[in-house]
């Protein structure tokens, strides 16, 4: 196999002009916002103009009251308040209730230095995914490898069922973004209504304004 060599490539300017850049890229539905996390270093997120951001150690009362009474927030709610340790692989979650009427679409940043595709080009690593998720019981849809930021990523994408999501079933699009300096394995999840068709537009323009600007040294000791 072949090492991953990607080390993230900050763009021009300050985090905070690369969101603006990025805000302006995406038109005037979106804004962009930089992300300051205390062992990832920071990165932009994209969201739709009217979602809320919820970030690692932060409560989780907005983005509850956004999503009350949904199967996401009956599923994810639990999960993100005991995400209350620096260890945890979340580091930020896109919740919007906007864009889709009475649908929830959310973006989840995820951040793990041990993921056992580090070392896998893009190609065996979207092999390599689809042979992890059906090893779960997971019908996957896709698994593939995708473009960001001008180099190749791997796209795994497939649906989770009802039984499992509070009776409602769900799309989830997983891009993967191998970095070496720190090294880790940086993904992007879309998490959606399950039918894709909808939101693969949706979905992709979050992909599309996620940037990794300043890797941080990630020290999990």
């Amino acid at each position: 196999m072949v090492l991953v060599g990607c080390t993230a490539e900050p763009g021009s300017g300050t985090p905070e002009e690369q969101a603006a850049a990025v805000a302006d890229a995406l038109g005037p539905a979106w804004d962009a916002e930089v992300v300051e996390d205390a062992r990832d270093g920071a990165f932009v997120v994209a969201n739709p103009q009217d979602a809320e951001i919820w970030r690692l150690g932060e409560g989780t009362d907005a983005i509850a009251a956004l999503t009350q009474g949904t199967p996401w927030a009956a599923f994810w709610l639990p999960s993100l308040d005991q995400a209350s340790s620096d260890r945890s692989n979340v580091r930020a979650v896109v919740v919007d209730t906007s864009t889709l009427a009475d649908e929830v679409v959310s973006w989840q940043v995820n951040v793990n230095a041990t993921d056992p595709g580090l070392d896998l080009d893009p190609d065996a690593l979207a092999d390599d995914l689809r042979t992890r998720f059906e090893a779960q019981g997971l019908e996957v849809d896709q698994a593939r490898t995708a473009t960001w930021n001008d180099r190749s990523i791997a796209l795994v994408a497939f649906e989770v069922p009802a039984e499992v999501f509070g009776g409602q079933p769900r799309y989830i699009r997983q891009w993967y973004i191998a970095v070496d300096e720190p090294r880790a394995m940086w993904s992007l999840s879309c998490d959606a209504p399950a039918a894709p068709e909808r939101t693969e537009e949706l979905c992709r323009r979050g992909l599309e304004g996620f940037r990794i600007v300043a890797p941080g040294a990630q020290d999990r000791a």
